[in-house]
């Protein structure tokens, strides 16, 4: 099938490059656009005051300089549209021919976008923030469908287990589950493929981040500030956490529907007024 491939870390990131490799392998047609630079924690951004560069970097590769969703959208509003010259021929009352030459325009059709391999994870509230779950989305946007990816660790990333993981769920028939205004987020603990413990279909918790900002001197004494956040806390729930499925070497599996509307309020409200 079609795929595109986006990410957050970067052109130069191992995970991306981990992913091409595999699906190339497993006889997929591979696209790719991602972020010149990293750009991690940029949620939802689309770069509006500033000229985007693009640059090809091989056949059907490609870095931008901008953020994930502006990679989603360069992708599908300019790098993966392909001309088509045609030919009309009209026949006229003479019995002649009339040759005109048209060209049209349309884009690649993708079946499948795939924002990773994140460096990483993006578990519970880091959705919210995460510039490769927000190019998943973007994907959404347009129509289609999108899985988000990541690996639970910063350093030593075990990526070959996440392509493994990702492999076993389209066999399955993963993409069957992703309907309309939904994506796929998955979370893959940083083990061997032999340590893996299954697979866990999960909420995404709710968490908290302590000591968010750092205080610290620059080199003349002056206050700077970082935000960052650390030992996060999670809530309680009835359903399993993809925090606590990656912490028993699970493949943490969320199914996210990205609808702001909270219905059962709005009728409660339609009756108040």
């Amino acid at each position: 099938m079609n795929i595109l491939l986006v990410n957050d870390d970067g052109i130069e990131s191992k995970g991306i490059w981990a992913l091409y490799e595999a699906m190339t392998e497993k006889g997929h047609n591979v696209w790719m656009v991602a972020p010149s630079t990293e750009k991690s924690a940029t949620s939802h951004a689309v770069t509006l005051r500033d000229p985007l560069r693009v640059k090809s970097i091989q056949d059907r590769v490609w870095s931008v300089s901008g953020t994930p969703v502006d990679c989603v959208i360069m992708a599908f509003e300019e790098l993966l549209i392909e001309s088509i010259s045609s030919i009309l021929q009209i026949d006229t009352t003479e019995g002649t021919h009339i040759k005109t030459d048209t060209t049209d325009k349309k884009c690649v059709k993708i079946v499948l976008v795939i924002s990773g391999i994140k460096a990483g994870p993006n578990r519970g509230d880091d959705v919210l923030y995460s510039g490769t779950v927000a190019a998943a989305i973007e994907a959404m946007c347009f129509g289609y469908k999108a899985i988000a990816i990541s690996v639970t660790d910063h350093q030593n990333q075990r990526y070959e287990t996440a392509v493994h993981a990702l492999n076993v769920l389209l066999d399955k028939g993963l993409l069957d589950f992703i309907g309309h205004r939904e994506i796929i987020n998955i979370n893959v603990p940083n083990v061997s493929i032999e340590e893996l413990k299954g697979y866990a279909i999960c909420q995404t918790g709710f968490r908290r981040y302590r000591d968010v900002v750092v205080k610290q001197k620059d080199h003349r004494n002056q206050d700077i500030y970082w935000i960052g956040g650390y030992n996060p806390v999670y809530e309680e729930s009835e359903y399993e956490l993809d925090y606590h499925a990656t912490k028993q070497n699970k493949v943490a599996i969320s199914l996210l529907k990205i609808d702001f509307n909270h219905y059962e309020k709005m009728r409660e409200m339609e009756r108040m007024i």
